[in-house]
């Protein structure tokens, strides 16, 4: 029998991986740079092999595998979720006059297509930046500390993606923490993964001509009115996943 690692050591090997697979992801995408959708479709995959690999699952390994009924619920609470946190913000900019509304014509094949990318990516990202860095950090830093690296992390890989320092990293620091809120609340994936998908969709195809085409003065999660909206969301969620966790605890 191989003796027990540290928390200390445990943690710094899910971290190792998960790096390994996040640098993975990172060469799909340049490798396939010409096809957005292979390309998220080859890392939505690296995603889950990873996810396989450190022992993460989709739902709570605990009980019983979910039913369909339920994990139709969990993904039809998490689209809600991200329709009305990105609707929110259309709203805001909108109303302050961040945005404006143009003529567009209704495309079904962009909505479509960016629907499938939107779903990729959010696999991509719940696992690689949020499923993972709550496996690899919340037994030892706990709950309130994990999310809030999770926000942190997505920062980072902002940053690392942009090459630069701006208002969007707040906007996904913010994002992050409300999504590992939400993976923490679920105990999962699923509804974390249908939130985020939703909101990309939304704030991508279907306000860019899919069905509406709204022009932002800056990119969308980079005005005013977005990091307005997240750090409401973000501290609703943080709320609701730690009182949510605590409550558990004491049954």
């Amino acid at each position: 029998m191989s003796p027990r690692r540290s928390p200390v050591a445990e943690a710094s090997r899910l971290v190792t991986t998960g790096l390994l697979f996040w640098a993975g992801a990172q060469l799909a995408s340049t490798v396939l740079d010409r096809s957005e959708t292979a390309a998220v479709a080859v890392q939505a995959a690296i995603a889950e092999w990873g996810g396989g690999t450190m022992g993460l699952s989709w739902s709570d390994p605990l009980k019983p595998a979910p039913s369909w009924r339920s994990l139709r619920a969990r993904i039809a609470r998490g689209m809600g979720l991200g329709l009305a946190v990105a609707g929110l913000v259309v709203g805001a900019a909108l109303a302050t006059r961040a945005a404006a509304v143009t003529h567009a014509t209704p495309s079904v094949s962009a909505l479509v297509v960016g629907l499938v990318v939107g779903a990729l990516s959010a696999v991509r990202d719940e696992l690689l930046l949020r499923g993972f860095v709550l496996h690899a950090t919340r037994g030892l830093l706990g709950t309130p500390a994990a999310i809030a690296v999770c926000g942190g992390t997505a920062a980072a890989a902002r940053l690392g993606l942009d090459g630069a320092w701006t208002v969007a990293l707040l906007s996904e620091a913010l994002r992050g923490i409300a999504l590992g809120a939400i993976w923490v609340r679920d105990r999962g994936a699923w509804m974390a993964i249908a939130a985020s998908a939703v909101w990309t969709w939304t704030l991508g195809p279907l306000t860019h001509g899919g069905l509406l085409d709204v022009r932002f003065v800056k990119e969308p999660d980079a005005t005013a009115p977005a990091v307005a909206v997240l750090v409401v969301t973000a501290g609703a969620a943080f709320a609701w996943a730690v009182l949510g966790a605590r409550d558990r605890r004491q049954r």
